[in-house]
Parts: structure tokens; sequence; C-alpha cells
């Protein structure tokens, strides 16, 4: 029996089930809590099930050699992830890493075809994400193969803000990101980002605070990225 609090009923991908058949599907999943950096899958792991998140954040990751990490996103509650081995029957792409307590629904491949045929909508939700998650690859590769480091920095800075409402050329970035996470994102080392982030600061383009990095002139930052 799923525990009260065990419930699919968040995920955005599932929101055309009905509460009842919804009810039945809780049942058939295992469900599971996880702590701060426990590894849910692994890169290249064997298995064909689907995971859906109903609390907390997760990290998508590949580790192209063993001392080197590459994110590529983060999920939150309401999200899932494995759906491409339950398409496909192939071993995991990436792996996940828990950041946050985290809790999450683990069901059969079998049990996921059987929704995306009773449910088009469900289907075609899915379809959409998954482009959506192409065209950003799709982005990232080429900012990796065509723009210095120092822009794809300055790309993922813009792409952390949120604009900040007392001045249209200014954003906020909060919580602010550690040297190390923006160097795994980027596809650099730790001591790029501490330089480039130095210039910025230099510069005038970003103030640190306590809680945030303020990007001070958005207009000439976005100039810079596109530029190159």
């Amino acid at each position: 029996m799923a525990k009260a609090h065990e419930t699919l009923e968040k995920v955005g991908l599932l929101r055309s089930i009905e509460r009842k058949d919804r009810e039945e599907f809780d049942r058939r999943c295992q469900w599971r809590h996880a702590h701060p950096k426990e590894w849910l899958l692994e890169q290249n792991d064997i298995g064909t099930d689907i995971y859906f998140l109903t609390s907390g954040v997760v990290q998508v990751l590949i580790t192209p050699s063993p001392d080197r990490e590459i994110i590529l996103g983060d999920i939150e509650a309401g999200g899932y992830f494995g759906e491409m081995s339950a398409i496909d029957g192939q071993p995991r792409s990436a792996g996940i890493l828990a950041i946050t307590d985290a809790t999450i629904a683990r069901m059969p491949a079998v049990t996921f075809r059987e929704i995306i045929r009773k449910y088009p909508d469900v289907a075609e939700q899915l379809l959409f994400q998954l482009v959506t998650r192409i065209r950003t690859l799709d982005q990232r590769v080429n900012e990796f193969s065509s723009m210095h480091v120092k822009n794809r920095i300055y790309a993922e800075l813009l792409r952390r803000s949120r604009p900040d409402p007392t001045d249209q050329r200014r954003a906020i970035v909060s919580p602010p990101p550690v040297h190390s996470d923006i160097a795994a994102r980027v596809s650099t080392r730790r001591e790029m980002v501490a330089r480039e982030l130095k210039a910025l600061e230099r510069a005038g383009l970003l103030t640190k605070r306590r809680g945030a990095f303020v990007l001070n002139n958005v207009p000439e930052l976005m100039h810079k990225v596109q530029e190159e």
C-alpha cells in the first residue's frame, strides 16, 4: 500500500490521469526516499524502469572520465527520469544524483507503456518534453563547440538569472552557484570559473552579495555571448 504522501498527483506528465486510475498506478510503484549525495542511477546501468520525483531535487550527470563530471541539468519535484531506457531498453545514458532529500516512485516500463497507450495526452506531453530537451542539448553542444569558455560561463549565468524587478538592466542569480557547479555545466575547471567571475567583478558587470550574484548589465553580457 502506498503511504499518504506517496502519490503521483503532482507529477506534471501524469496530470490528465483520472484520480482513481492514478491511485492504482501509485500502488504499482516502488517508493524510495533518498538523501543528498546519494546516487539513484549510474551511467550505463542496466534497467528499464522510469522514475518520478515527487519531492526534492536531483541532478543529471555524465562522467566522460573518472575525474571529470558534466552536469546536464537538474530535475525538480514533479519531474521524471529514466524514460529513455523505458522506451528503448538501452543502458542508462546518464547518472542521477540526489541534491536534497528526495522521494522517488519507481515504475516498471510495462506500466509506463500502458499509461502512454491509454492516455494520449501523456504521450503528447512526453514527445514535447523530449523535443525540448533535445533543443536544449543542441544549444549546449553549439556552445561547447563554438564559444570560448568565458562566454560559456556568461551564458550559464544568464540562464540561471531572473530579472531584477527594480532595474530592467540587471538580473539576480540566487542562490549563487559554487564554482565547481558552473565548471561542471560548461565543461571547464573551477579555477577558470573563479578567474572569469573575478574579471566580471572588476569590469563592474557582476556584484557578489549575500545569497546572490547580481548581473549589473544584462544587455552587455548578452552582447558578449551573441557576438561570439
